[in-house]
C-alpha cells in the first residue's frame, strides 16, 4: 500500500539518530522495578497491581517538583521495558496506554510530556498485537495536534515526531493484516500532511 511505503519512509528517517540510553534511579522508583521477564510472566492479579500502581503515580495530580520527578522516573523504567516485545505488547493493550495519552495531553511539564511520547513511541515499535480497544486513533489526533501548535518549536516537535511515526506504522501494519479494518484504525489526513511537512523542511532529531 501507499501509506505503509510512506509510513516505511518517515519512521526510517525519523529513527537516523540513535537514541540516547535511559536510565532510571531505582531507589527513588515508587513502583516495585520489575524486569521486562518478570512482568511478561506475571500472572493477572500481579499484573493488574502493577499496572494500577503505575496508573496512579502517573495520573496524580500534584504539582510539586518532587512528583515530577517521581513521573520521569516512572516513565525512564517504563521506557527500559517498553523495549521488549511481550511487555510492549501487555503495555499498550492495557488500562495504561489511556493513563498516557492523558498524561500528553494535560501534564503541566513538558519533560513529562516529551518522555510519554517515547514511552508511546517505543510501546507502537515493539507491541506484536493490538486490539480494538486501544485508543490509537486518539493518541494520533492529539499527536499531531500538538505538533502543529509548537511547530516552531524545533526540540519538542522532534520529541513529538518519532511516536506519531511510529502509530502510523503500526496502523498501516494493522490495516495489512485485517481484511476489514475497523474505524478505530481510521487515521485523520492531517497526521500524514504534518509529518510529510515535517520531513520535506528537514528536521534534526534531539534526545528526548
Amino acid at each position: 500500500k501507499c501509506i505503509k511505503t510512506s509510513c516505511d519512509v518517515c519512521v526510517l528517517l525519523l529513527q537516523i539518530m540513535k537514541q540516547v540510553p535511559v536510565r532510571f534511579d531505582l531507589k527513588t522508583l515508587s513502583i516495585p522495578a520489575y524486569s521486562a521477564e518478570k512482568l511478561s510472566s506475571m500472572k493477572d492479579v500481579d499484573w493488574n497491581d502493577f499496572l494500577q500502581q503505575a496508573s496512579s503515580l502517573l495520573d496524580s495530580t500534584e504539582k510539586n517538583a518532587g512528583a515530577a520527578r517521581s513521573k520521569l522516573n516512572l516513565l525512564y523504567y517504563l521506557c527500559t521495558v517498553a523495549v521488549h516485545k511481550e511487555v510492549a505488547s501487555r503495555l499498550v493493550n492495557s488500562q495504561l496506554f489511556p493513563v498516557l495519552i492523558q498524561q500528553l495531553r494535560a501534564a503541566a511539564n513538558w519533560d513529562i510530556r516529551a518522555k510519554v511520547a517515547r514511552v508511546i513511541a517505543l510501546l507502537a515499535l515493539h507491541t506484536s498485537e493490538l486490539r480494538e480497544n486501544v485508543p490509537v486513533s486518539e493518541a494520533i489526533i492529539l499527536l499531531t495536534e500538538l505538533i502543529r501548535e509548537n511547530f516552531r518549536n524545533s526540540k519538542l516537535k522532534q520529541c513529538l515526531l518519532p511516536a506519531l511515526g511510529e502509530l502510523l506504522y503500526l496502523v498501516a501494519s494493522e490495516e495489512e493484516k485485517k481484511e476489514h479494518p475497523g474505524e478505530w484504525l481510521v487515521v485523520p489526513s492531517a497526521a500524514y500532511t504534518v509529518l510529510m511537512r515535517c520531513l520535506r523542511e528537514g528536521v534534526r532529531l534531539f534526545h528526548c
